[in-house]
């Protein structure tokens, strides 16, 4: 099959969602090929969505670049020969068939043959499947989700994000509006699945993602763990233990739950009442689901600041390539510190320390 024509799909969802499980699952199946995360589409799309016409020097340009986007050094490929490859697709092209050509360059520890799919899992890429739509007119979305308040407490031990709940499950709330809205302007293009699901019975869950995605469905990615020893030599031991652990264990409902003896009543109060009414749309049920005026006020600057930076998600789309890609780079770390010098000094502190003691 032609490099144009190997139809592509999406795994989105929050962070600690079950993303790199989904993303696991269909990399073992032997006809799909799905490497590890790397937003290089959006963000090199902004600079050649418009040329048509690759020459070398373009394709060359585009090969450093690419190599200088987060995470792509962490991409099992051959460097040299994913340039050649890139070089082939010299004359005329679209973005999107230079983007499959790196796609088919990773090396997976599992077989394959016949790669009848192409995926690409990417929790960020949650607000943008509108906007990945328009590279990838017959691309598919598939978004996990899963119970906020378990979420919290995963994106929390890993230190992916500020832990604040009310920070957490108001983007939780964020990301659910945006796929969905999309989802009903698209029909028969997104899917959502709970994590809970897949976790209680996975191979009906995948089988039914198979079928949407057209794929032949197989037993055989249900061995994904048994490939743990070989992917602890492809990737930094530091990086498996922090993102790829589910890669050694077989699925299982353990980690369901953890919210009901984790949390302290005032989190889960603050949980339910950012999420809201998404709760129940989403097949969650709230334990409290009459926030106290105190509550309202102590959720109030998490949810606000998630807004704020979904506002800044959609105004930096609009700036030149490489401002954009600076500011994407150093806003994170400049927009949490002044959240935490605001409602948690301590944790800035720490934070602080950390980042001394690590500085790279």
């Amino acid at each position: 099959m032609e490099k144009k024509s190997i139809p592509i799909f999406f795994i989105v969802g929050r962070p600690r969602s079950g993303t790199t499980l989904l993303r696991t699952l269909f990399d073992a199946h032997p006809h799909v090929l799905v490497p590890p995360e790397c937003q290089f589409i959006v963000n090199l799309y902004p600079k050649y969505r418009k040329v048509r016409n690759w020459t070398p020097k373009k394709l060359k340009i585009f090969y450093r670049e690419l190599n200088k986007q987060w995470l792509f050094e962490l991409w099992p490929l051959e460097k040299e020969h994913l340039l050649d490859s890139l070089m082939k697709c010299e004359g005329e092209n679209d973005f999107s068939t230079i983007c499959k050509a790196v796609y088919q360059e990773y090396q997976s520890v599992f077989e394959h043959e016949n790669i009848l799919a192409l995926g690409d899992k990417n929790p960020g890429y949650t607000i943008y499947t509108e906007k990945l739509l328009k590279i990838f007119p017959d691309a598919k979305f598939i978004h996990i989700i899963r119970d906020y308040r378990d979420n919290f407490i995963s994106i929390r031990n890993v230190d992916f994000e500020l832990p604040f709940i009310s920070l957490t499950t108001a983007k939780w709330k964020i990301f659910v509006k945006r796929f969905r809205k999309v989802a009903e302007r698209h029909p028969g293009t997104h899917i959502e699945i709970r994590y809970e699901d897949l976790a209680a019975d996975p191979e009906k869950q995948f089988e039914g993602l198979c079928r949407f995605l057209k794929l032949p469905y197989s037993s055989i990615p249900f061995g994904f763990y048994k490939k743990g020893e070989q992917a602890r030599k492809m990737y930094p031991e530091e990086i498996l233990k922090k993102y790829q652990s589910s890669l050694f264990k077989k699925i299982s409902t353990d980690k369901i739950g953890l919210w009901k003896d984790q949390l302290n009543k005032i989190e889960i109060k603050s949980g339910d009442a950012t999420a809201g009414k998404y709760a129940e749309l989403c097949g969650y049920e709230r334990k409290y689901l009459r926030p106290s005026i105190w509550i309202r006020l102590r959720i109030l600057p998490g949810q606000c600041f998630a807004s704020l930076l979904s506002m800044a998600t959609k105004l930096i789309d609009t700036f030149p390539y490489r401002l954009r890609i600076a500011i994407l780079i150093k806003a994170p770390w400049v927009m949490g510190r002044i959240y935490l010098s605001i409602f948690n000094r301590k944790k800035l502190k720490e934070v602080s320390l950390a980042a001394k003691k690590n500085p790279h």
